[in-house]
């Protein structure tokens, strides 16, 4: 600074602020600006809870029952609740009545309503009576005795009855108003006893009433008017009973009763027990047996008992005196010499098993069961009473299981519509089904199979006739032709197709309480059961053994080998049948035009009449013709599982020639003919 310059810097002051004025100020407009919006949001939150929600309407049975609704926003007006769409507890209460809880969903629907009725809580009941142990029942129900309290007992109106063994019971209608209200029944009943004065000579006897001790003469007891079984006791005399009564609140005195001195009592057991007893060759009943005998007179006492000795014995008794004798028979015994087969099998008698050691048994003189059992073989058994002084022999032999199955299937049965069914084949078979290319006549469906036959069947011995189709449809007709019956009641059925025959064969299984082989929906057979042992029709392969397999071999013609078929040999298309069919056998006469009696010629080695003439057969399998390419055997072939047609087998009053009148013939159709039967089969096992 220059000399002569005035000093112009600046000087600090002191600086005091405003005392928090304008921070007071910012402060105060941030709460209010809050609050609008608190309000505003509230505001826009209840618009929003008042457009969202629906009314739900609680309707309660008590009317007057405590309402709660749990979860969730809601908002109550009277009887209705503002709620948003959702699910919510509900519990609805009442004195009286059993509370409901449960989830109840509220939707977007208006005008939503719930109902709920309370079930009211069972009530109880208090019976006051002076009397101890009267039973208590409710409509024939008992509750218990009185007097006592009873709970759980539904509103309602009630056949109360009050009973005691002494006295007369009481019955009166109440009402039970159930809301755990307790109702309350004061009730006395009166006696249905009066009291008899009763003494005896000499005094001082044991009074039994209705078998309870009620004191010793004299005294007075209580008698129910319906009566009761007094009875006097005392040692050294016998004791008195009858049947006394008295009128409900009556008194009486009943006569002295002089009691007879005692008879003396033996009581007697054996061993074994059961032993009959005589007394002087009276019969007096089974041991153990207690006997009441005169006294100081001599009494001759017999026992018997099957497969022991005799047992006699003579006593005196005293005046009641009480002997007590217990005697042990002595074996009246017999010899078994048993012989068992196999010998390894194990051996009881009356169901204990016993060691046979040389074989030989000393039994009682009664009846024994003798057992012997081995695992894999059915019991053997046998009842036989020993016979003392003599040696008896017994053999048990045991059969396979095999064995036993066989012997409980018989070789021949009778069906319920008459027919004759033959059991076959009696063990496994094999055979070779179908034809060698270089046969005469061969066509090309008879492929050779090998075929093997395990499950044993029977085999209608005829085919069905039109007198034993009709049992099952009585209108069936088999018609005629050419003019010719073919109805007759010996006859075999036909013109039926398939489905008839499989038809009838469940028929008839129902006839015999067996179970259908064939399913069927309607009057159409859908499938079968091969695990059934209903009538079927017989598998190709069965009919095919059971025509053609006599010995090990397989034939060619049922006469035999050669052709043409001889006289006698069965029904075939033979002269006389010229008028009837297109090509008949030259020089050849059987005596039918159309077919024959089922039993009109000779049977086969098998004794199966018909097979391979007269009429062909329907057989069970699908046609097919698959050749086939060797490997295992077929073992007992159910055929194809599908097609149009079935086989039919055999020759016919139709047939000449010698195509058909070969036994590996085979045709196939679905529909009738009059000149196709067929004959019956079912598994035995």
């Amino acid at each position: 600074m220059k000399a002569g310059e005035q000093n112009n810097a600046i000087q600090p002051v002191a600086f005091t602020p405003i005392a928090n004025g304008g921070e007071i100020r910012r402060r105060r407009v941030t709460i209010a600006s809050i609050a609008v919006v608190a309000v505003l949001l509230l505001a826009i939150l209840v618009l929003w809870f008042i457009f969202s929600s629906r009314a739900l309407m609680v309707i309660s049975d008590p009317a007057d029952a405590r309402v709660e609704l749990n979860d969730g926003l809601r908002f109550r007006l009277g009887d209705s609740w503002l709620v948003l769409p959702g699910e919510y507890q509900l519990r609805i209460s009442a004195p009286g009545y059993l509370s409901v809880e449960e989830r109840i969903t509220v939707t977007r629907e208006d005008g939503q309503q719930v109902h709920i009725a309370l079930q009211i809580m069972p009530g109880h009941l208090q019976v006051k009576t002076p009397l101890q142990g009267v039973t208590v029942e409710l409509n024939g129900k008992r509750l218990g005795d009185a007097p006592g309290t009873f709970s759980g007992i539904s509103p309602g109106t009630y056949k109360l009855r009050l009973s005691h063994p002494r006295y007369r019971s009481l019955e009166q209608s109440i009402e039970v108003r159930g809301r755990d209200l307790t109702e309350t029944v004061e009730a006395s009943l009166e006696p249905a006893w009066g009291e008899i004065r009763i003494d005896s000579l000499p005094s001082g006897a044991e009074i039994s009433v209705a078998g309870n001790a009620v004191g010793k003469t004299p005294t007075t007891i209580q008698v129910l008017e319906s009566g009761e079984t007094v009875r006097l006791s005392l040692p050294g005399y016998k004791s008195w009973e009858k049947v006394l009564s008295a009128a409900a609140g009556s008194s009486q005195s009943h006569e002295t009763v002089e009691l007879k001195v005692a008879d003396a009592t033996l009581k007697l057991a054996t061993s074994p027990a059961g032993a009959r007893v005589t007394v002087n060759q009276a019969y007096r009943g089974q041991t153990p047996l207690t006997l009441d005998l005169e006294p100081g007179e001599t009494q001759k006492i017999a026992l018997f008992h099957e497969g022991y000795k005799s047992h006699q014995r003579t006593l005196t008794l005293k005046t009641g005196e009480e002997v007590a004798l217990d005697i042990v028979l002595e074996p009246d015994l017999g010899t078994l010499r048993i012989t068992l087969k196999p010998q390894n099998a194990e051996f009881f008698v009356d169901g204990r098993k016993v060691a046979l050691g040389n074989g030989v048994l000393e039994l009682p003189a009664r009846p024994h069961r003798l057992e012997a059992r081995l695992a894999g073989f059915s019991s053997a058994s046998r009842t036989i009473t020993p016979k003392p002084g003599i040696e008896q022999q017994v053999a048990l032999e045991l059969i396979s299981a095999a064995q036993a199955e066989k012997a409980r299937t018989p070789a021949q049965i009778t069906a319920a519509a008459g027919q004759v069914l033959k059991l076959f084949p009696p063990q496994a078979v094999s055979f070779a089904m179908g034809s060698s290319r270089r046969e005469q006549g061969r066509r090309a469906n008879e492929v050779q199979k090998n075929v093997v036959l395990e499950r044993p069947f029977y085999l209608a011995v005829t085919p069905v006739t039109n007198a034993q189709f009709k049992k099952f449809r009585n209108l069936h007709s088999s018609n005629h032709a050419g003019g010719n019956t073919l109805d007759l009641h010996d006859q075999p059925v036909v013109n039926i197709s398939w489905q008839d025959a499989a038809l009838y064969c469940n028929w008839l299984s129902a006839q015999d309480g067996l179970t259908p082989f064939y399913t069927a929906s309607g009057e159409k057979i859908t499938g079968s059961d091969p695990r059934s042992t209903g009538y079927r029709l017989p598998t190709e392969a069965e009919w095919a053994w059971a025509a053609r397999h006599d010995k090990g071999a397989m034939a060619r013609f049922p006469w035999g080998d050669s052709f043409p078929p001889p006289a006698g040999a069965g029904n075939y298309a033979d002269q006389s049948a010229a008028g009837v069919v297109g090509r008949v056998l030259p020089a050849f006469a059987d005596g039918f035009r159309v077919s024959a009696p089922v039993t009109r010629f000779p049977a086969n080695s098998k004794g199966l009449f018909s097979m391979g003439h007269n009429a062909a057969e329907w057989v069970h399998d699908f046609y097919g013709s698959e050749p086939w390419l060797g490997g295992k055997a077929l073992r007992d072939p159910l055929g194809p599982e599908s097609g149009e047609f079935h086989v039919i087998r055999g020759a016919s009053w139709r047939h000449g020639t010698i195509t058909e009148l070969r036994l590996s013939f085979r045709d196939y159709g679905k529909d009738k003919r009059d000149d196709v039967g067929f004959r019956v089969v079912r598994y035995a096992r």
